[in-house]
């Protein structure tokens, strides 16, 4: 593997050659930074709001089964008119006209299936937190992809322009040769040739760059039109464990690149909202199964009820009298023991679906470990590529250089320099894609882990850790 101080001197001159080709518009929004974007993104993007306010729905559940647990107070009035007197347990003897006002307050002592329907809908809502941030994550890697989107399509526009412009100084110095006498016409219809199909790829490209930026702005909610000068991303400030020389040195041994790869496959399989959303499902379940084997415990209840009459007329008024209050309390145990076999199919339907979530949570964790291993290997072997095509860019700069010179001295063909032009812009095009394409499989790395470092507090504490296990210690 390449080292990494050859990698980085390249990426430095890769860098500075991207910035000094890259277009002149005039920026609409000024600079916008990476972190930045992402931050606009999940303040946003629409599929995020709406996932935003689904859980604050959700909360609503926990709020709901809570209730059941709180006391219930009732107000009331009554305006009565009956043919004769009546009896009411609660107020005693009612005359036939009446009106009276009273209130009741209820509360459930203790229930064990609202204890278990609240912690249910606890773990629950815990799990709808966590699909949350996995539609969180998703939008990070969203954004990330999209800006290195970007990044690619004002890179390759730049290198289309130098193609146009050296096309046209090879044109210009043909067209000289030939009013000179020393090549054919022919050569001058080459050339032109050549320009015309660099400008064309030009013209492509911007209709690609235009798309990006569309997409950008369209996952930041921004206006399709806008645009922003975006910051160059670099291996050694965004490459994660890939800008630690030691970790580059120590993968490129097959053994300690599979140590590395079981240590991103434990930080994501701990890091996982997927897994934690069905965790917390696990856990809901698990707490209804409790509550079924549990069907046969009674409950408790107690009620205060007061009456008090404002008006009495008529028979029953020697009675009860204006002004005269009645109350009740009690208490009552409920225990049921007739209803056992919906108790028992509710607590074998949990069991039931406790098994499937069970077996659900072991494949999702089957899952997510072979993609960490695929998009690590991926991530790793396009570090690798970087390195060569840099060297390759660079190769083809140097003979480009040769080639040119020989043309100018009449010692190289027209064909010699057209293909020498080509294979460098061939080769610079494979190196921008190159880093992009890295930083492109490195937010898939991320996605999968759950981990964005340039999010993080201290982004390099996972990269340290990696570094000391690496080490043995």
């Amino acid at each position: 593997m390449i080292g990494i101080r050859r990698i980085s001197a390249l990426a430095i001159v890769l860098a500075a050659i991207v910035v000094s080709l890259a277009p002149d518009a005039r920026a609409q929004c000024g600079e916008l930074g990476w972190v930045e974007a992402v931050n606009q993104g999940l303040d946003a993007n629409q599929a995020l709001v709406s996932a935003r306010q689904n859980l604050e729905a959700q909360q609503k559940d926990v709020a709901i089964a809570r209730s059941t647990m709180l006391p219930d107070l009732v107000f009331g009035a009554l305006g009565q008119f009956s043919k004769d007197r009546t009896f009411s347990s609660q107020a005693g003897v009612i005359p036939e006209r009446v009106l009276k006002v009273g209130g009741e307050i209820t509360e459930t002592l203790y229930d064990q299936s609202y204890i278990d329907q609240l912690g249910a809908q606890k773990h629950l809502y815990k799990s709808q937190q966590e699909t949350y941030e996995n539609t969180r994550i998703q939008t990070i890697a969203e954004v990330g992809q999209d800006y290195v989107g970007v990044l690619l399509a004002e890179a390759l526009m730049a290198l289309q322009r130098e193609n146009v412009v050296l096309s046209e100084g090879s044109l210009e110095l043909t067209q000289a040769q030939e009013s000179s006498g020393e090549v054919p016409y022919s050569n001058v219809l080459r050339m032109k040739s050549q320009l015309y199909g660099a400008q064309q790829q030009l013209v492509g490209q911007k209709g690609n760059l235009l798309q990006s930026r569309f997409r950008l702005n369209q996952v930041r909610n921004r206006p399709s039109e806008e645009v922003c000068t975006l910051e160059p991303l670099t291996v050694q400030k965004d490459g994660f464990i890939f800008a630690s020389e030691l970790v580059v040195q120590s993968i490129a041994n097959d053994e300690k690149a599979g140590r590395a790869r079981d240590y991103l496959v434990d930080l994501g399989l701990d890091r996982s909202p997927a897994l934690r959303s069905l965790e917390a499902e696990l856990r809901a379940e698990r707490r209804k199964m409790k509550s079924g084997r549990r069907w046969l415990i009674p409950s408790l209840d107690a009620a205060a009820a007061a009456v008090s009459f404002v008006k009495t007329d008529g028979a029953g008024s020697d009675v009860t009298q204006d002004g005269e209050l009645f109350w009740q309390v009690g208490l009552t145990l409920d225990w049921n023991v007739l209803d056992g076999g919906a108790f028992i199919a509710s607590m074998n339907q949990s069991k039931a679906q406790f098994w499937s979530l069970e077996s659900q949570r072991n494949n999702t964790a089957t899952a997510l470990e072979e993609n960490i291993r695929g998009t690590a290997a991926t991530a790793m072997a396009s570090f690798e590529r970087i390195g060569l095509a840099l060297l390759q860019a660079q190769t083809a700069d140097e003979n480009f250089a040769l080639v040119n010179e020989a043309y100018l001295d009449g010692e190289s063909t027209l064909l010699d320099l057209i293909d020498a032009q080509n294979q460098l812009i061939g080769a610079n095009t494979s190196a921008r894609q190159a880093l992009y394409q890295f930083l492109s499989d490195l937010l898939t790395l991320e996605q999968s882990i759950a981990y964005y470092p340039f999010l993080e507090s201290d982004g390099g504490a996972k990269v340290r850790e990696l570094e000391g296990k690496l080490q043995g210690r």
